[in-house]
């Protein structure tokens, strides 16, 4: 089970956020639902994302097919579905990095803190999200759940581009005239990304294992960073301080890793 879905479902008093005005039947329905993505995403850890389907989901549920077919109308909604659950946990922790209290260098190694953290709390969630997006799912996904999806995925491109435009604005950073914050935003995302995965998946390659350093990601960060510019480099202020503070913000999060 994945670790942070472990510690949701220990939470006896967990209740679904609604306004105050839904009746008792909408919050009961929202209830239900939060209770089949858990169930789903134990499914996941347990079988991986590719091996779901909705009759193992209605095997490992208290409820009944058709119960479960009114709230996903196809395997391909209940994917989607997991991909705005996985989406909600990366969030909370982003939401939290963006608060951080450093320089906006520091706040985007917060932000890479966090998503790194993200993968060791939920390793079968980490790619997921990408997942969703084949053709496949689209399809014959719910178009309801595919807004709301765009929605999240919306949310955490903002998080990241906000880290960008608080360093241009403190003149820390300056993009070159051809590079726009989408474009660095990207390139920041796609080095944590694939760094994240090959540690993860890929640790007894010798391209990985060779690598001694357990920083790797801050190591690969620094390394965009200080190609970019972006004040102060690596060379002249202390960034492995920064990680190790961010050990202790994050500690919550990082006192499930190690229950696990």
């Amino acid at each position: 089970m994945g670790l942070w879905l472990k510690n949701l479902k220990q939470k006896k008093n967990e209740s679904v956020a609604v306004a105050t005005d839904l009746s008792k039947k909408e919050t009961k329905w929202q209830e239900r639902e939060k209770e089949l993505i858990h169930t789903a995403h134990e499914l996941v850890d347990l079988h991986g994302f590719a091996n779901l389907t909705m009759d193992k989901l209605v095997d490992a549920s208290v409820f009944s097919k058709g119960t479960i077919y009114k709230h996903f109308s196809s395997k391909e909604d209940l994917l989607v579905a997991l991909g705005i659950h996985s989406i909600s946990l990366n969030l909370e922790l982003m939401n939290k990095a963006l608060n951080y209290d450093g320089c906006s260098r520091e706040k985007a190694l917060a932000l890479h803190f966090a998503y790194q953290l993200f993968g060791r709390l939920e390793p079968a969630l980490f790619s997921c999200v990408l997942s969703t997006k084949s053709p496949a799912v689209v399809e014959k996904a719910s178009a309801e759940r595919l807004a709301l999806f765009f929605q999240k995925e919306q949310e955490i491109a903002q998080i990241c581009d906000t880290i960008f435009r608080q360093g241009i604005a403190d003149k820390s950073l300056a993009l070159a005239n051809s590079l726009s914050i989408e474009q660095v935003s990207f390139a920041s995302w796609s080095f944590s990304f694939g760094t994240n995965l090959l540690l993860n998946n890929a640790g007894e390659c010798h391209g990985v294992s060779r690598i001694s350093n357990h920083n790797v990601l801050l190591t690969n960060i620094n390394l965009l960073f200080d190609g970019m510019n972006w004040q102060p480099l690596s060379t002249n202020f202390d960034y492995q301080t920064t990680w190790r503070n961010l050990e202790l913000y994050f500690s919550e999060y990082i006192e499930l890793v190690s229950k696990g």
